[in-house]
């Protein structure tokens, strides 16, 4: 036990992970806005594909209601949780969070204040951002530091610990499982958890049954970078950006996973 939590400690280290431990449970956007002047800021909008004005929150702004503390937070390295109503979750260094120019976007400046947004399209479905979208000013939608996740609902604050490590590899796994739990907490937990850590809109990847035991690396490998050429209108964007080698990372570190499992109370793993 002592020797995984010093690798622990030296993995979270390595990627930034808090020292403090923050206790700082969702709190709903809907409850922080009031009071808060209103913004109105252009982007180029990575979802409509154009620029796009709208108007909305400092994200700053609303952090430092929520939590006067959180400066001192960021400074330890601490990470923002953005939970969206459809269960996407992601997260992000909450010193960038507090420093990148982030607006929560009510309404879209384009559209008439009876219909605020503009819907687009996923997968097979239209939907629109609401109730909440966090927009960057001065950030290249392709950073992958910075979230903009839509139907944003709630904010949270913890430790990088706390967020991911159950979802850390065993002990055991090799320097390319590590990079792939790395590459994986960026690119895929978002969406997808580990051990119940992450994201709901896309399916579990380890409990009860690990995704290596029933799809072959070579398919998982080729999933991740078409994923509409196994599934048609599949909501899962490409990952095609990715190197083969970042790929084969993350189904390096999903296999070592197979040795870590923790299932819900009650089930079998």
């Amino acid at each position: 036990m002592i020797r995984a939590a010093a690798i622990l400690f030296v993995l979270f280290s390595v990627m930034g992970a808090a020292r403090a431990d923050p206790s700082a449970p969702p709190v709903a956007i809907a409850d922080l806005i009031p009071g808060i002047e209103p913004v109105t800021v252009t982007v180029q909008d990575p979802v409509y594909k154009k620029s796009k004005r709208f108007q909305g929150y400092p994200l700053a702004a609303l952090l430092r209601k929520a939590w006067p503390e959180v400066d001192g937070w960021a400074a330890e390295g601490a990470e923002l949780v953005l939970t969206a109503v459809d269960g996407y979750a992601p997260s992000m260094n909450l010193d960038r969070a507090l420093t990148g120019n982030g607006v929560v976007a009510v309404r879209d400046l384009d559209r008439p204040a009876e219909d605020p947004w503009e819907p687009f399209a996923k997968g097979a479905s239209t939907i629109t951002p609401a109730p909440y979208y966090l927009v960057w000013t001065g950030i290249d939608a392709d950073d992958p530091h910075y979230r903009w996740p839509y139907k944003l609902a709630h904010l949270s604050v913890t430790s990088f610990e706390n967020r991911y490590g159950g979802a850390a590899p065993p002990e055991r796994a090799g320097a390319r499982a590590q990079q792939g739990f790395r590459l994986f907490v960026q690119n895929c937990m978002p969406c997808h958890a580990v051990n119940q850590i992450g994201g709901h809109t896309g399916p579990e990847l380890n409990v009860p049954k690990n995704v290596t035991e029933y799809w072959s690396a070579q398919h998982l490998r080729a999933f991740i970078a078409a994923p509409e050429s196994y599934r048609l209108r599949s909501k899962m964007p490409s990952f095609g950006h990715l190197p083969a080698a970042d790929r084969a990372a993350i189904v390096a570190y999903l296999t070592a996973m197979k040795k870590r499992k923790s299932c819900p109370a009650g089930t079998s793993c």
